[in-house]
């Protein structure tokens, strides 16, 4: 048995061996690609502003005492938006934090999603208003707005704090994402401090969408006064977008970011044409970890391209979700992916739900997008797109630290499974549109 289990843990070393030679590279060819990319995407309908620093943070054992130490630090204003705000003790925290800058004369906003925090309790909420704290919830149920308008979700994962410190990603505020020994699920996920005043107006540009279009929590107000309240929001929000740099290549020494959304019709696929025009521009790899791997056609035709002229293509998604019916809908997906010569690899360990790519050394992208098509027409994301070496070596190691510990699918093993899981995954890939 020793002898069986050493053997394995060979072909495993030469296998993770093999794929850091093929994705490990010159870093003078990452700068001359990254330099492309940068050129490319300034033309179109991304803008780059400058960061002072970047900071890759994985996991919640990284973001959050970040994410709590600049809201215990902040003297002006905080904003934080969340899908999810659940009352345990990590929220519980973040709840402290933000009452305790309240106090100190700190004009704090905190918005959150109805659907996603739809189990937070009343008393958790009042206890945040009562200590000053502004509350909006993004399209609860209300009979003033229309049923499909339930399935327009606020998605996105962001912190600004007093316009110097900004953070995106994936995680949400909850117990699931800390370690195991903390009492928590050891979620998988990646978020990015941004610091500069350049970066924190254009995510301050994002949360204002939302906030004019979330509904204060406590509807107390009369009809008048609902009308001087919406004029102010309004008024406050074209005097941020004034104070918005305008559109100019980076500054000389600055970090170049550009931060997307899709807060408007016209913008709903400005992140996927971001991953799209990344992954046609690969030269030597293209690694990517996403929770719900569902990408359109589109996508899946460029990552087959790339595949197919020498890119090292991996993704890496999780063996198990907390969606179970995305899982099966993914898997659907992987005999075309295998097929096209794209690596794929399940994360074992515990939910996968980082949203990250790094290609080339030189392009990286951080935030809130799924590979699905809830991201891609309903949700309201944000991610964080950044050309830097540096930023871009620490997130590959990451990724490749991650596919060691992962189990690499197999083409003919895959074909080999059930008959009645190729029929669930059959049929939960025709309901995509609505998962």
């Amino acid at each position: 048995m020793g002898g069986r289990a050493d053997e394995q843990q060979s072909k495993v070393a030469e296998w993770f061996d093999e794929i850091r030679r093929r994705v490990v590279g010159s870093s003078r060819r990452a700068a001359q690609t990254g330099r492309r990319i940068v050129r490319r995407y300034g033309r179109r309908d991304m803008r780059f502003v400058s960061a002072e620093s970047v900071r890759l943070l994985v996991d919640a054992s990284e973001a959050y005492p970040e994410m709590l130490g600049a809201i215990d630090a902040a003297a002006e204003h905080v904003e934080l938006e969340t899908y999810i705000l659940r009352d345990d003790a990590t929220g519980r925290a973040f709840q402290q934090a933000l009452i305790r800058a309240a106090s100190r004369g700190v004009n704090v906003r905190l918005l959150y999603d109805w659907i996603g925090s739809i189990a937070l309790p009343g008393p958790f909420v009042r206890e945040l208003t009562d200590a000053g704290v502004a509350v909006s919830v993004y399209h609860p149920l209300v009979w003033r707005r229309p049923v499909w308008a339930i399935n327009k979700r606020d998605h996105r994962k962001m912190l600004v704090v007093d316009n110097t410190v900004s953070f995106t990603g994936g995680l949400n505020i909850g117990d699931e994402y800390q370690g195991v020994s903390d009492g928590g699920q050891g979620w998988r996920d990646t978020h990015v401090r941004l610091d500069g005043p350049e970066v924190a107006a254009e995510m301050l540009a994002l949360f204002g969408y939302a906030w004019r279009r979330a509904t204060p929590y406590a509807r107390t107000l009369t009809r008048s006064r609902r009308l001087k309240s919406k004029i102010r929001r309004r008024m406050e929000a074209l005097s941020r977008r004034k104070g918005r740099p305008a559109a100019r290549p980076h500054r000389a020494g600055g970090i170049p970011i550009s931060i997307v959304g899709n807060e408007v019709l016209r913008y709903r696929r400005r992140i996927h044409r971001a991953y799209l025009r990344a992954i046609c521009g690969a030269q030597r790899y293209v690694l990517i970890e996403n929770a719900y791997f569902i990408p359109s056609r589109p996508v899946r035709r460029a990552l087959v391209k790339a595949a197919r002229r020498g890119v090292f293509v991996g993704i890496v998604v999780g063996e198990r979700s907390d969606v179970p019916i995305t899982a099966y809908a993914m898997r659907w997906l992987y005999d075309q992916l295998l097929a096209g010569g794209v690596r794929l690899f399940e994360w074992p360990v515990s939910v996968m739900h980082a949203k990250t790519a790094v290609i080339d050394d030189a392009w990286l992208i951080v935030g809130s997008y799924n590979f699905d098509h809830r991201s891609l027409l309903h949700n309201l994301e944000c991610v964080a797109v950044v050309s830097d070496a540096d930023v871009a070596v620490h997130l590959r190691d990451q990724t490749l630290a991650d596919i060691a510990r992962c189990r690499e699918i197999v083409l003919a093993t895959h074909r080999k499974r059930p008959w009645l899981s190729k029929a669930m995954q059959y049929v939960a890939y025709l309901l995509r549109h609505w998962l």
